[in-house]
């Protein structure tokens, strides 16, 4: 049995301890040094004093610090007894280490105050008592008030003076806040005086069952702070004397627009409605906030969790993951009734948790079980007012919101077949931290996926789609008839509003491009008053040419946009409009209107005169049409049976222009040779007769009534004249299989290759016109078509062999000459072409194909030159030239300066680029960031800049132009530049073209002194002659010396670049060469 606790026994015990360990040295200071580091915090013992006082069920806690002390003191209803004293001298014991309700555990707690005192003094009811040497009750003089328990703590520890003390006290007191009333139950008012007179004071108000008012004074400043208080009690189980809670506490503020404090001065916002806010950061509390741990919540939460001796932080148990769970719970309790006092506001959803925050699991509960309410009770605010459970509510985006009204969901959800519970709403729209919990909730989506899904039921297909066995092109009919309802009942402004979502959404690429806007009934217009809705891609809708446009089959004014707009409403009615094939009635919607007659396929040709006439009027404003709109002419009429045609029985037909083509009447080509209309017969029986019709036809003689009809039957695609084709280079006998077969085909394969299609038919026609046409077609190409060309990747070889084209045309006879034979090019000679057909020029095709050998005997002679040259030791091509020379009157002095000149021309730079993109690139870039050209007045005019950017110029050129021997060479007369100054090649450098905007070192040519002032001042190309032959330069990987032609002082000189010169300057004028004033 327990012996009887007396005041002398405790403290016999407390000397017994400390004569017990005073042979073991360091002791004491071993004690002090570890409830320093239990209490890292200064004056923590403050919150242990706080803690006996609620303890004690006291109302009002007092402090008062003097210069040499601290006094603290409370008016509790249960005094000290002997067990208190026993355990306030003792660690590790307590009265309470049994009751998990009560917060405060004399002990190891209130052994903090010993970094402050040697000897606390304690008067309580009968008892009056200080502590010595840590274990040691002491009686002392002196009782404290009745009813009140009074603390005294000397600052008299030699190693912390009564100033240190002081000042730490002080701070403690001052940190004092509202939040210290937040969670206690008894403890109403705190005050606590300084020794400057300083006085601090808080008092907690109990305003309803829920909200507490806390007044709190420190110094000069007064506030006044409004919680909602939620207190519940915790499932985990205990021993206490007394049910454990949880608590949680939002903070309130008075509604006022642009107020956001988190504490209001008292007496301003008197009677204001009070609305939650979010605070910036939630503690968590064990009855007093844990300072070490976050929750990262937005209100403050208490419940009395495990924790570490100082209770600044909470342990990671499942009674501590019970009693967050128990938070939530409680929380969603009181949910309808914050409902039901308008509380869920703005400011409410603002702070709660949601998706985004960065919770502990442990806290995730607490957002968890909220989201669960919320979504499944009626708590969610709805778009317009009320609440509804967050998954029978919509969400969608804002332009949807915005562009649609509410009961438009009702009929999009049944075109989709989803279920709703009720008539949808919308989930309210809310911003910032509001807009992030509504966002975090599990609303149905109506999204633009969702908007295409409705739309799409509704269009027509070229597929059908398989319903309960059926095929079905389109909606179904009770889709249609409830489609067409909705949009009847919509009025002009609503109708106009989703027209502009549909246009955004095509706009913007939100809304698939797999729904065909122009196959749905959906696009307005009005007959004789009645709304009608039809399919904007029939044709036979338009928009209204302007604004007093009224024919019926436009759409009316109210729903339409105009060319002259440019606000939102008119780019998304633009783009709506452009989707559903809804174009202006102008010009090309007249031709386009007109054309659809013709295409229809049941027009009738005409049968008189009138009609002739009426068709040649369409046929002369189609020609209009499409001379101001060459570039959309044969996408227009190319492929719209719109001309007439004569068969041999000379009956009408209609054809469309590219199944035409043009000989007499119109103009001269022979193609009707090769189209002709042929009578065959049937052998077995002679009376059986039929027409084989020609892959193509010729126009009827009456459109010879109709101005520039050649020009616009042309440009519609009727053929004039004999085409080089494309061909399959892969069908080239030329094509080496090595080429290509171990190579890796990629986005930079070239392969290039012609052929003329239908050769072999067009000679056996033997008809000199078209013969002659075919010839005109050959001479007019360049060499270029001779030659095919096989890449198989970029890093491969570059491949050139015969064309299919130059194998055609060297194998088949095709030349007609003077006596009405076809000759092969190799066999013919000018002499021997007919009258009339031209004569190839330099870089004619034909030249290429061996043609020009005229005669048998010059045949001869010229199989002789081999074997005469080969006994001078020379080349035939020598003894020609050599021949020509002495008859043009050259002498050999002449000659011999020539060759050397020819060297020097050989060793000019070549300066090619391998990787000619990756240079332009970089060419391109260097470019757009050079200087801009401008002046500034001096003593005279000078281009600012202009100095190092020549310098720079002649650098660039410098190290382009001077080839491998030092030598530099002139571009435009290709010589070795004449002279040097100090060392160096001196030229000029001068402007490609001149005033750019941009000063390149890129345009620029090295020319010698003489080029350089006939190119400055007698150049006769113009600066867009020059930049258009420029651009139009292809340089190849590997390509050396690019030419480029110039007219100067009346004739034309070569200038000569390197490949990467022309590369550089190319890219550089491509990307900022604009005029100088043009930006």
């Amino acid at each position: 049995m327990a012996s009887e606790l007396t005041f002398d026994g405790i403290a016999d015990d407390g000397r017994a301890i400390v004569e017990a360990h005073k042979q073991k040295r360091g002791f004491e200071e071993g004690i002090r040094r570890l409830l320093s580091e239990l209490y890292p915090d200064n004056a923590h013992f403050i919150y242990e004093l706080l803690q006996n006082a609620e303890d004690a069920k006291a109302s009002v806690v007092e402090f008062e610090l003097r210069a040499d002390g601290l006094e603290a003191r409370h008016n509790g209803s249960r005094s000290f007894s002997l067990e208190d004293i026993d355990s306030i001298a003792n660690i590790g014991y307590s009265t309470k280490k049994d009751d998990e309700t009560q917060i405060g555990k004399f002990g190891v707690g209130f052994k903090a105050v010993y970094s402050y005192t040697t000897r606390p003094e304690i008067r309580s009811g009968e008892f009056s008592f200080a502590i010595s040497d840590l274990f040691v009750p002491e009686r002392i003089e002196g009782r404290a008030l009745d009813g009140w328990t009074t603390f005294l703590f000397p600052f008299d520890r030699s190693d912390k003076p009564p100033e240190t003390a002081g000042a730490e006290v002080e701070r403690g007191l001052r940190e004092l806040d509202e939040k210290t009333l937040l969670f206690l139950s008894n403890i109403r008012e705190i005050t606590y005086e300084l020794p400057g007179g300083d006085i601090g004071f808080f008092k907690r108000t109990d305003v309803d069952d829920v909200t507490i008012r806390v007044e709190a004074s420190q110094g000069e400043d007064f506030v006044e702070s409004n919680w909602l208080r939620l207190v519940g009690p915790a499932s985990t189980e205990h021993k206490g004397q007394h049910p454990l809670t949880v608590a949680a506490a939002f903070k309130l503020e008075h509604k006022e627009p642009g107020r956001g404090r988190s504490a209001t001065k008292a007496g301003t916002r008197a009677g204001a409605p009070l609305a939650i806010v979010p605070l910036p950061v939630g503690d968590v509390s064990i009855y007093f906030p844990a300072d070490k741990e976050t929750s990262n919540l937005r209100f403050h939460i208490h419940a009395p969790f495990a924790s570490t001796v100082a209770r600044d932080s909470v342990r990671d148990t499942s009674e501590n993951v019970q009693l967050v769970a128990d938070i939530g719970d409680l929380i969603v309790r009181n949910l309808k009734g914050f409902r039901d006092r308008g509380l869920i506001d703005d400011g409410f959803l603002a702070a709660l948790p949601n998706a985004e925050d960065n919770l502990k699991p442990m806290y995730g509960q607490v957002r968890s079980a909220i989201l669960a309410a919320f979504n499944e009770h009626e708590l969610t605010p709805v778009r317009g007012g009320g609440f509804g459970a967050a998954r029978e509510l919509v969400s969608s985006p804002g332009e949807i919101r915005r562009l649609l009204r509410e009961p438009d969901l009702a009929v999009l959800f049944a075109l989709t077949s989803v279920v709703t519970m009720g008539a949808p709403r919308w989930i309210a729209d809310r911003t910032g931290r509001a807009g992030k919990f509504l966002e975090s909730l599990e609303p149905m989506d109506f999204g633009w996926s969702e908007l295409t899904g409705a739309f799409g039921v509704m269009q027509q297909r070229t597929v059908p789609s398989d319903v309960g066995g059926r095929l079905v092109y389109g909606p179904q009919p009770g889709q249609l008839a409830v489609f067409d309802e909705w949009i009847t009942t919509k009025s002009d402004a609503e109708l106009v509003d989703m027209y502009q979502l549909l246009g955004m959404g095509r706009m913007t690429h939100r809304m698939s491009w797999s729904v065909k806007l122009g196959s749905i009934p959906m696009i307005r217009i009005r007959r004789r008053g009645k709304a009608e809705h039809v399919r904007g891609g029939s044709g036979d809708v338009f928009l209204p040419a302007s604004r007093s446009d009224t024919v019926q089959s436009r759409v009316p004014v109210d729903l339409a946009y105009f060319d002259d707009e440019d606000d939102e409403r008119a780019n998304n009615l633009r783009s709506f409009y452009n989707a559903a094939g809804v174009a202006r009635w102008n010009e090309k919607a007249r031709i386009a209107a007109k054309l659809k007659e013709y295409g229809s396929g049941a027009r009738a040709v005409p049968d008189n005169d009138t009609e002739v006439a009426r068709h040649l009027e369409d046929i002369r404003g189609f020609a209009r049409f499409a001379a101001g709109n060459e570039s959309v002419a044969r996408e227009t009429f190319g492929n719209v049976p719109f001309l007439l045609t004569q068969d041999p029985w000379g009956a009408l037909r209609w054809v469309e222009p590219s199944d035409t083509y043009l000989d007499v009447p119109f103009v001269t080509t022979g193609l009707s040779a090769l189209y002709p209309w042929n009578l065959v017969t049937d052998g077995d029986d002679e009376y059986e007769v039929w027409w084989d019709e020609p892959e193509k036809h010729a126009p009827a003689g009456i459109y010879l009534n109709v101005e520039g009809i050649e020009d616009f039957l042309r440009a519609v695609g009727s053929g004039d004249g004999i085409d080089i084709a494309p061909a399959d280079v892969f069908a080239n006998p030329k094509l080496k299989t090595e080429y290509w077969v171990n190579n890796r085909h990629s986005a930079y394969t070239v392969t290039r290759d012609w052929q003329v299609d239908g050769l072999s038919e067009i000679v056996a026609t033997g008809d000199p016109t078209l013969l002659q046409t075919l010839w005109d077609t050959i001479v007019d190409s360049d060499q270029t078509f001779a030659t095919a060309i096989y890449q198989a990747n970029r890093s491969a070889g570059r491949h050139p062999f015969e064309s299919q084209l130059a194998q055609q045309l060297t194998r088949i006879p095709w030349i007609l000459d003077r006596e009405g034979e076809l000759k092969l090019p190799q066999q013919i000679s000018l002499a021997e072409l007919r009258d009339g057909w031209k004569h190839p020029p330099s870089n004619s095709l034909v030249l290429k194909l061996g043609f020009g050998a005229e005669a048998a005997q010059f045949e001869q002679i010229e199989a002789d030159k081999p074997f005469h040259a080969e006994q001078l030791g020379i080349e035939v091509e020598d003894a020609e030239l050599l021949k020509e020379a002495h008859a043009a009157g050259i002498t050999s002095d002449d000659l011999r300066e020539f060759i050397a000149q020819r060297r020097s021309l050989e060793a000019y730079p070549n300066g090619a680029s391998d990787d000619p993109d990756r240079r332009s690139a970089m060419a391109a870039h260097d470019a757009d960031s050079a200087p801009i050209h401008t002046t500034e007045i001096r003593d005279r005019s000078v281009v600012v800049g202009q100095g190092p950017s020549a310098e720079e110029a002649k650098t660039y050129l410098r190290g382009l132009y001077t080839n491998a021997d030092g030598n530099m060479h002139c571009q435009a007369c290709h010589f070795v530049l004449p002279f040097k100054i100090k060392g160096e090649w001196y030229f000029e450098a001068i402007q490609f073209v001149g005033s750019r905007n941009r000063t390149h070192r890129q345009n620029a040519l090295a020319l010698c002194p003489l080029c350089a002032a006939k190119y400055r001042y007698k150049r006769e190309t113009t600066d867009g002659a020059m930049l258009n032959a420029l651009s139009a330069l292809e340089i190849e990987a590997g390509a050396g010396r690019i030419e480029l032609s110039v007219l100067v002082n009346g004739e034309v000189v070569r200038l000569w670049f390197t490949g990467k010169h022309a590369l550089d300057l190319q890219a550089a004028m491509a990307v900022a060469g604009e005029v100088r004033g043009e930006s």
